[in-house]
């Protein structure tokens, strides 16, 4: 379970999530355009900063 997090700390997690897509794209398909790595990337940091709970004042 993940605790609740500020809007700042879904924004990092979702460029870390962004890069390590990233990283883990140029490692297990080389042979592959990167900018196709960058657009599942992209699709996973937006649902991960979209569907991050957020702490109570932010729902306010």
């Amino acid at each position: 379970m993940l605790p609740r997090m500020s809007m700042g700390n879904w924004i990092f997690w979702s460029v870390i999530v962004w890069i390590g897509v990233n990283f883990i794209w140029l490692g297990i398909f080389p042979g592959l355009p990167a900018w196709i790595g960058a657009i599942i990337a992209t699709v996973l940091a937006v649902l991960t900063f979209k569907f991050g709970p957020r702490s109570e004042a932010e729902e306010e």
